[in-house]
């Protein structure tokens, strides 16, 4: 969510609206945390009764990033903001946050949805969530920005000894490492070379996996920089996840021109065709995960094909597209005029 955001600051539409950020969540501590969410109210109120702008444009995923951002929607609607709110989680996300909500706690989140002026979706199978598990309609889907790529992107993608790349690391469970890990484990595999990245660590188990294969390497957190040295370095991109809205990961890769394999949930159908910008495989399924990478890692010319179909349909998705359908709601909503 983070990158996009930024990614949208750094487009058009930020020449033509002034755009201020405000910051919700930070930190280590229910102390500092709650510290920041009330400053963040605080410069929202402030902000809002100064009348320095007309639109509130509220970004979130589920579980406690709703709660503080329903909690924004209210103050800014109370104090007569127009407002959006952009919700950025998976359909599986949604569902499962959804069901374990009591009755207080979903009647305060349908009563954000349902003030919000506008609520955005990064995918159809995210609106269609958020629509059964709210009770909300009307939900327009405006998809996460793909970036652009640097001198350089997708240069390993016909090398004959390919690197794959995760970057979902093992924090969150629907970013599907642990399916990772048993597609490793299978023969298919045996041989590759993989980079494993992200948050978390992986569990007991996987460690001894990883440490047994001395192709496969695992670098945990990854900065800015190290993540691009990554993206550049690698042929192939593994997104193996069981629930995501659209996955700024997966833009990445595409804007890197690498060869892809996903698997079919969330908005990752509505941007990649399989067998034509990726290979896209059915979730929580090892077997399907190993057979495809392999497949890709010994086909040059499948990588250099899937890559620049992906790379082609990443600058159609680029900042300055996703800033025009923005900009045209934004102009709805001020009645016009900016």
């Amino acid at each position: 969510m983070a990158t996009a955001i930024a990614a949208l600051r750094a487009s058009p539409l930020a020449e033509r609206y002034r755009i201020e950020v405000i910051a919700t969540h930070r930190g280590a501590g229910a102390g500092r945390r709650l510290a920041v969410f009330a400053a963040a109210l605080a410069r929202l109120t402030w902000w809002s009764l100064r009348g320095r702008g007309r639109i509130v444009h509220v970004h979130s995923t589920v579980r406690g990033s709703t709660y503080r951002k329903a909690i924004c929607v209210l103050v800014a609607k109370a104090l007569r903001r127009r407002v959006i709110l952009h919700m950025h989680s998976g359909p599986g996300d949604v569902a499962a946050f959804g069901a374990r909500l009591g009755r207080l706690g979903s009647r305060f989140l349908r009563l954000a949805f349902a003030v919000a002026d506008r609520v955005l979706a990064v995918s159809g199978a995210s609106a269609a969530a958020i629509a059964d598990g709210f009770d909300v309609g009307g939900i327009l889907v405006v998809p996460n920005p793909a970036p652009a790529a640097p001198p350089g992107a997708g240069r390993m993608v016909g090398a004959p000894d390919p690197l794959a790349l995760y970057l979902g690391g093992f924090a969150n469970p629907v970013k599907g490492g642990d399916v990772l890990l048993a597609a490793l484990a299978l023969p298919e595999l045996a041989r590759a070379r993989l980079l494993l990245a992200g948050p978390g660590q992986p569990p007991p188990l996987g460690r001894e996996l990883i440490a047994g294969l001395p192709t496969v390497e695992w670098r945990g957190w990854l900065g800015p920089a190290e993540k691009e040295e990554a993206l550049v370095g690698a042929a192939i991109f593994v997104l193996p996840s069981t629930s995501e809205g659209l996955p700024m990961a997966l833009l990445e890769a595409m804007s890197h021109g690498l060869a892809i394999v996903a698997t079919a949930v969330g908005g990752v159908p509505d941007v990649v065709t399989s067998g034509v910008e990726a290979l896209v495989v059915p979730a929580a399924d090892p077997e399907a995960l190993a057979a495809a990478v392999a497949r890709l890692e010994a086909d040059p010319e499948l990588r250099r094909r899937l890559g620049g179909a992906a790379r082609a349909k990443a600058l159609e998705m680029g900042p300055d597209r996703v800033a025009e359908r923005l900009d045209a709601i934004y102009l709805e909503l001020l009645g016009g005029s900016a």
